[in-house]
């Protein structure tokens, strides 16, 4: 369709740059490997089309299918690998947007029931959004790029948010960025991939240690040790198979006193070297290109 004046658009002070986009293209084509960026915003994803498989945490997978949506909260680090080429619609917001003018995703918490799940929880789009979502694609694709229609498109699907699902369903699908104590859980995963002592995390808190543990179990339902560890865990095992950082540098990034306290560190959680790891991470790259 026409798109005049585009040259104007584009110089316009209000247009749309990186820092201030609240929709975001991302096409991975076949067989590529794609580490997450901006880890400071929180975002709603669409898989508009492809195959991708969503690598977070250690050693665990999720797989969302075409015509549905998931959460990523910030600071969640992920790796997608796309099987077929894939395009992925990103949303981002705060936690602290309202779904409307009366209704806030804060207060989907007095919905959350029982026990919930840590693993991502997709919804599948409904006609509304199924509706809405090509145009907005088509738009952004063709250079239409103002931040007041970044902003009135996302005041839009927000709405078809609040409109078409129940608020125990969006609790369910909001639940990672939920809760009381959002600043403390915040602070905490801002600074989990430099901090892995729990003394050290409550001294750069300024709490007690039993201060610190308590919150954290409360915020995070678990222990910070055993939290931190497995943060460690996955931190390192993506810098030892997703980069080319040479050893010495990822033993010093994750506080290990030399190489061979890395080699003991990824032998005990991994069961292999730190070579074997990415040696094998080589080889299961190459073997998808092909």
């Amino acid at each position: 369709m026409a798109f005049f004046y585009k040259n104007e658009h584009i110089s316009c002070t209000n247009y749309a740059e990186g820092f201030n986009k609240i929709f975001l293209l991302k096409e991975i084509p076949e067989g590529h490997v794609v580490e997450r960026q901006y880890l400071d915003t929180t975002f709603l994803v669409f898989m508009l089309e492809g195959d991708v498989e969503i690598r977070y945490g250690v050693d665990k997978y999720f797989h969302p299918q075409s015509g549905h949506l998931f959460l990523l909260p910030k600071n969640q680090q992920i790796i997608a690998y796309a099987r077929k080429a894939t395009t992925l619609l990103l949303c981002s917001f705060v936690s602290d947007l309202k779904l409307c003018s009366r209704f806030s995703i804060q207060q989907l918490s007095h919905y959350v029931i029982g026990e919930v799940s840590q693993e991502p929880h997709c919804l599948k789009l409904d006609e509304r959004i199924q509706n809405f979502l090509p145009l907005l694609v088509s738009s952004l694709r063709e250079g239409l790029g103002c931040v007041h229609y970044h902003q009135i498109k996302r005041d839009e699907l927000f709405l078809y948010l609040r409109a078409g699902y129940t608020k125990e369903e969006l609790a369910l699908f909001f639940y990672p960025i939920l809760g009381k104590d959002m600043e403390f859980k915040d602070f905490v995963l801002m600074n989990s991939r430099s901090i892995f002592d729990v003394k050290d995390f409550a001294i750069r808190a300024n709490m007690s240690l039993s201060t610190f543990n308590r919150r954290f179990k409360e915020t995070f339902n678990a222990t910070a040790k055993t939290w931190l560890l497995l943060r460690k865990q996955e931190f390192v095992r993506s810098d030892v198979t997703l980069s080319t950082l040479p050893f010495t540098e990822i033993a010093e990034k994750y506080q290990f006193s030399s190489t061979s306290y890395l080699t003991t560190f990824c032998k005990k959680y991994f069961g292999k070297t730190p070579n074997e790891l990415r040696k094998e991470a080589l080889e299961e790259k190459a073997g998808q290109l092909e």
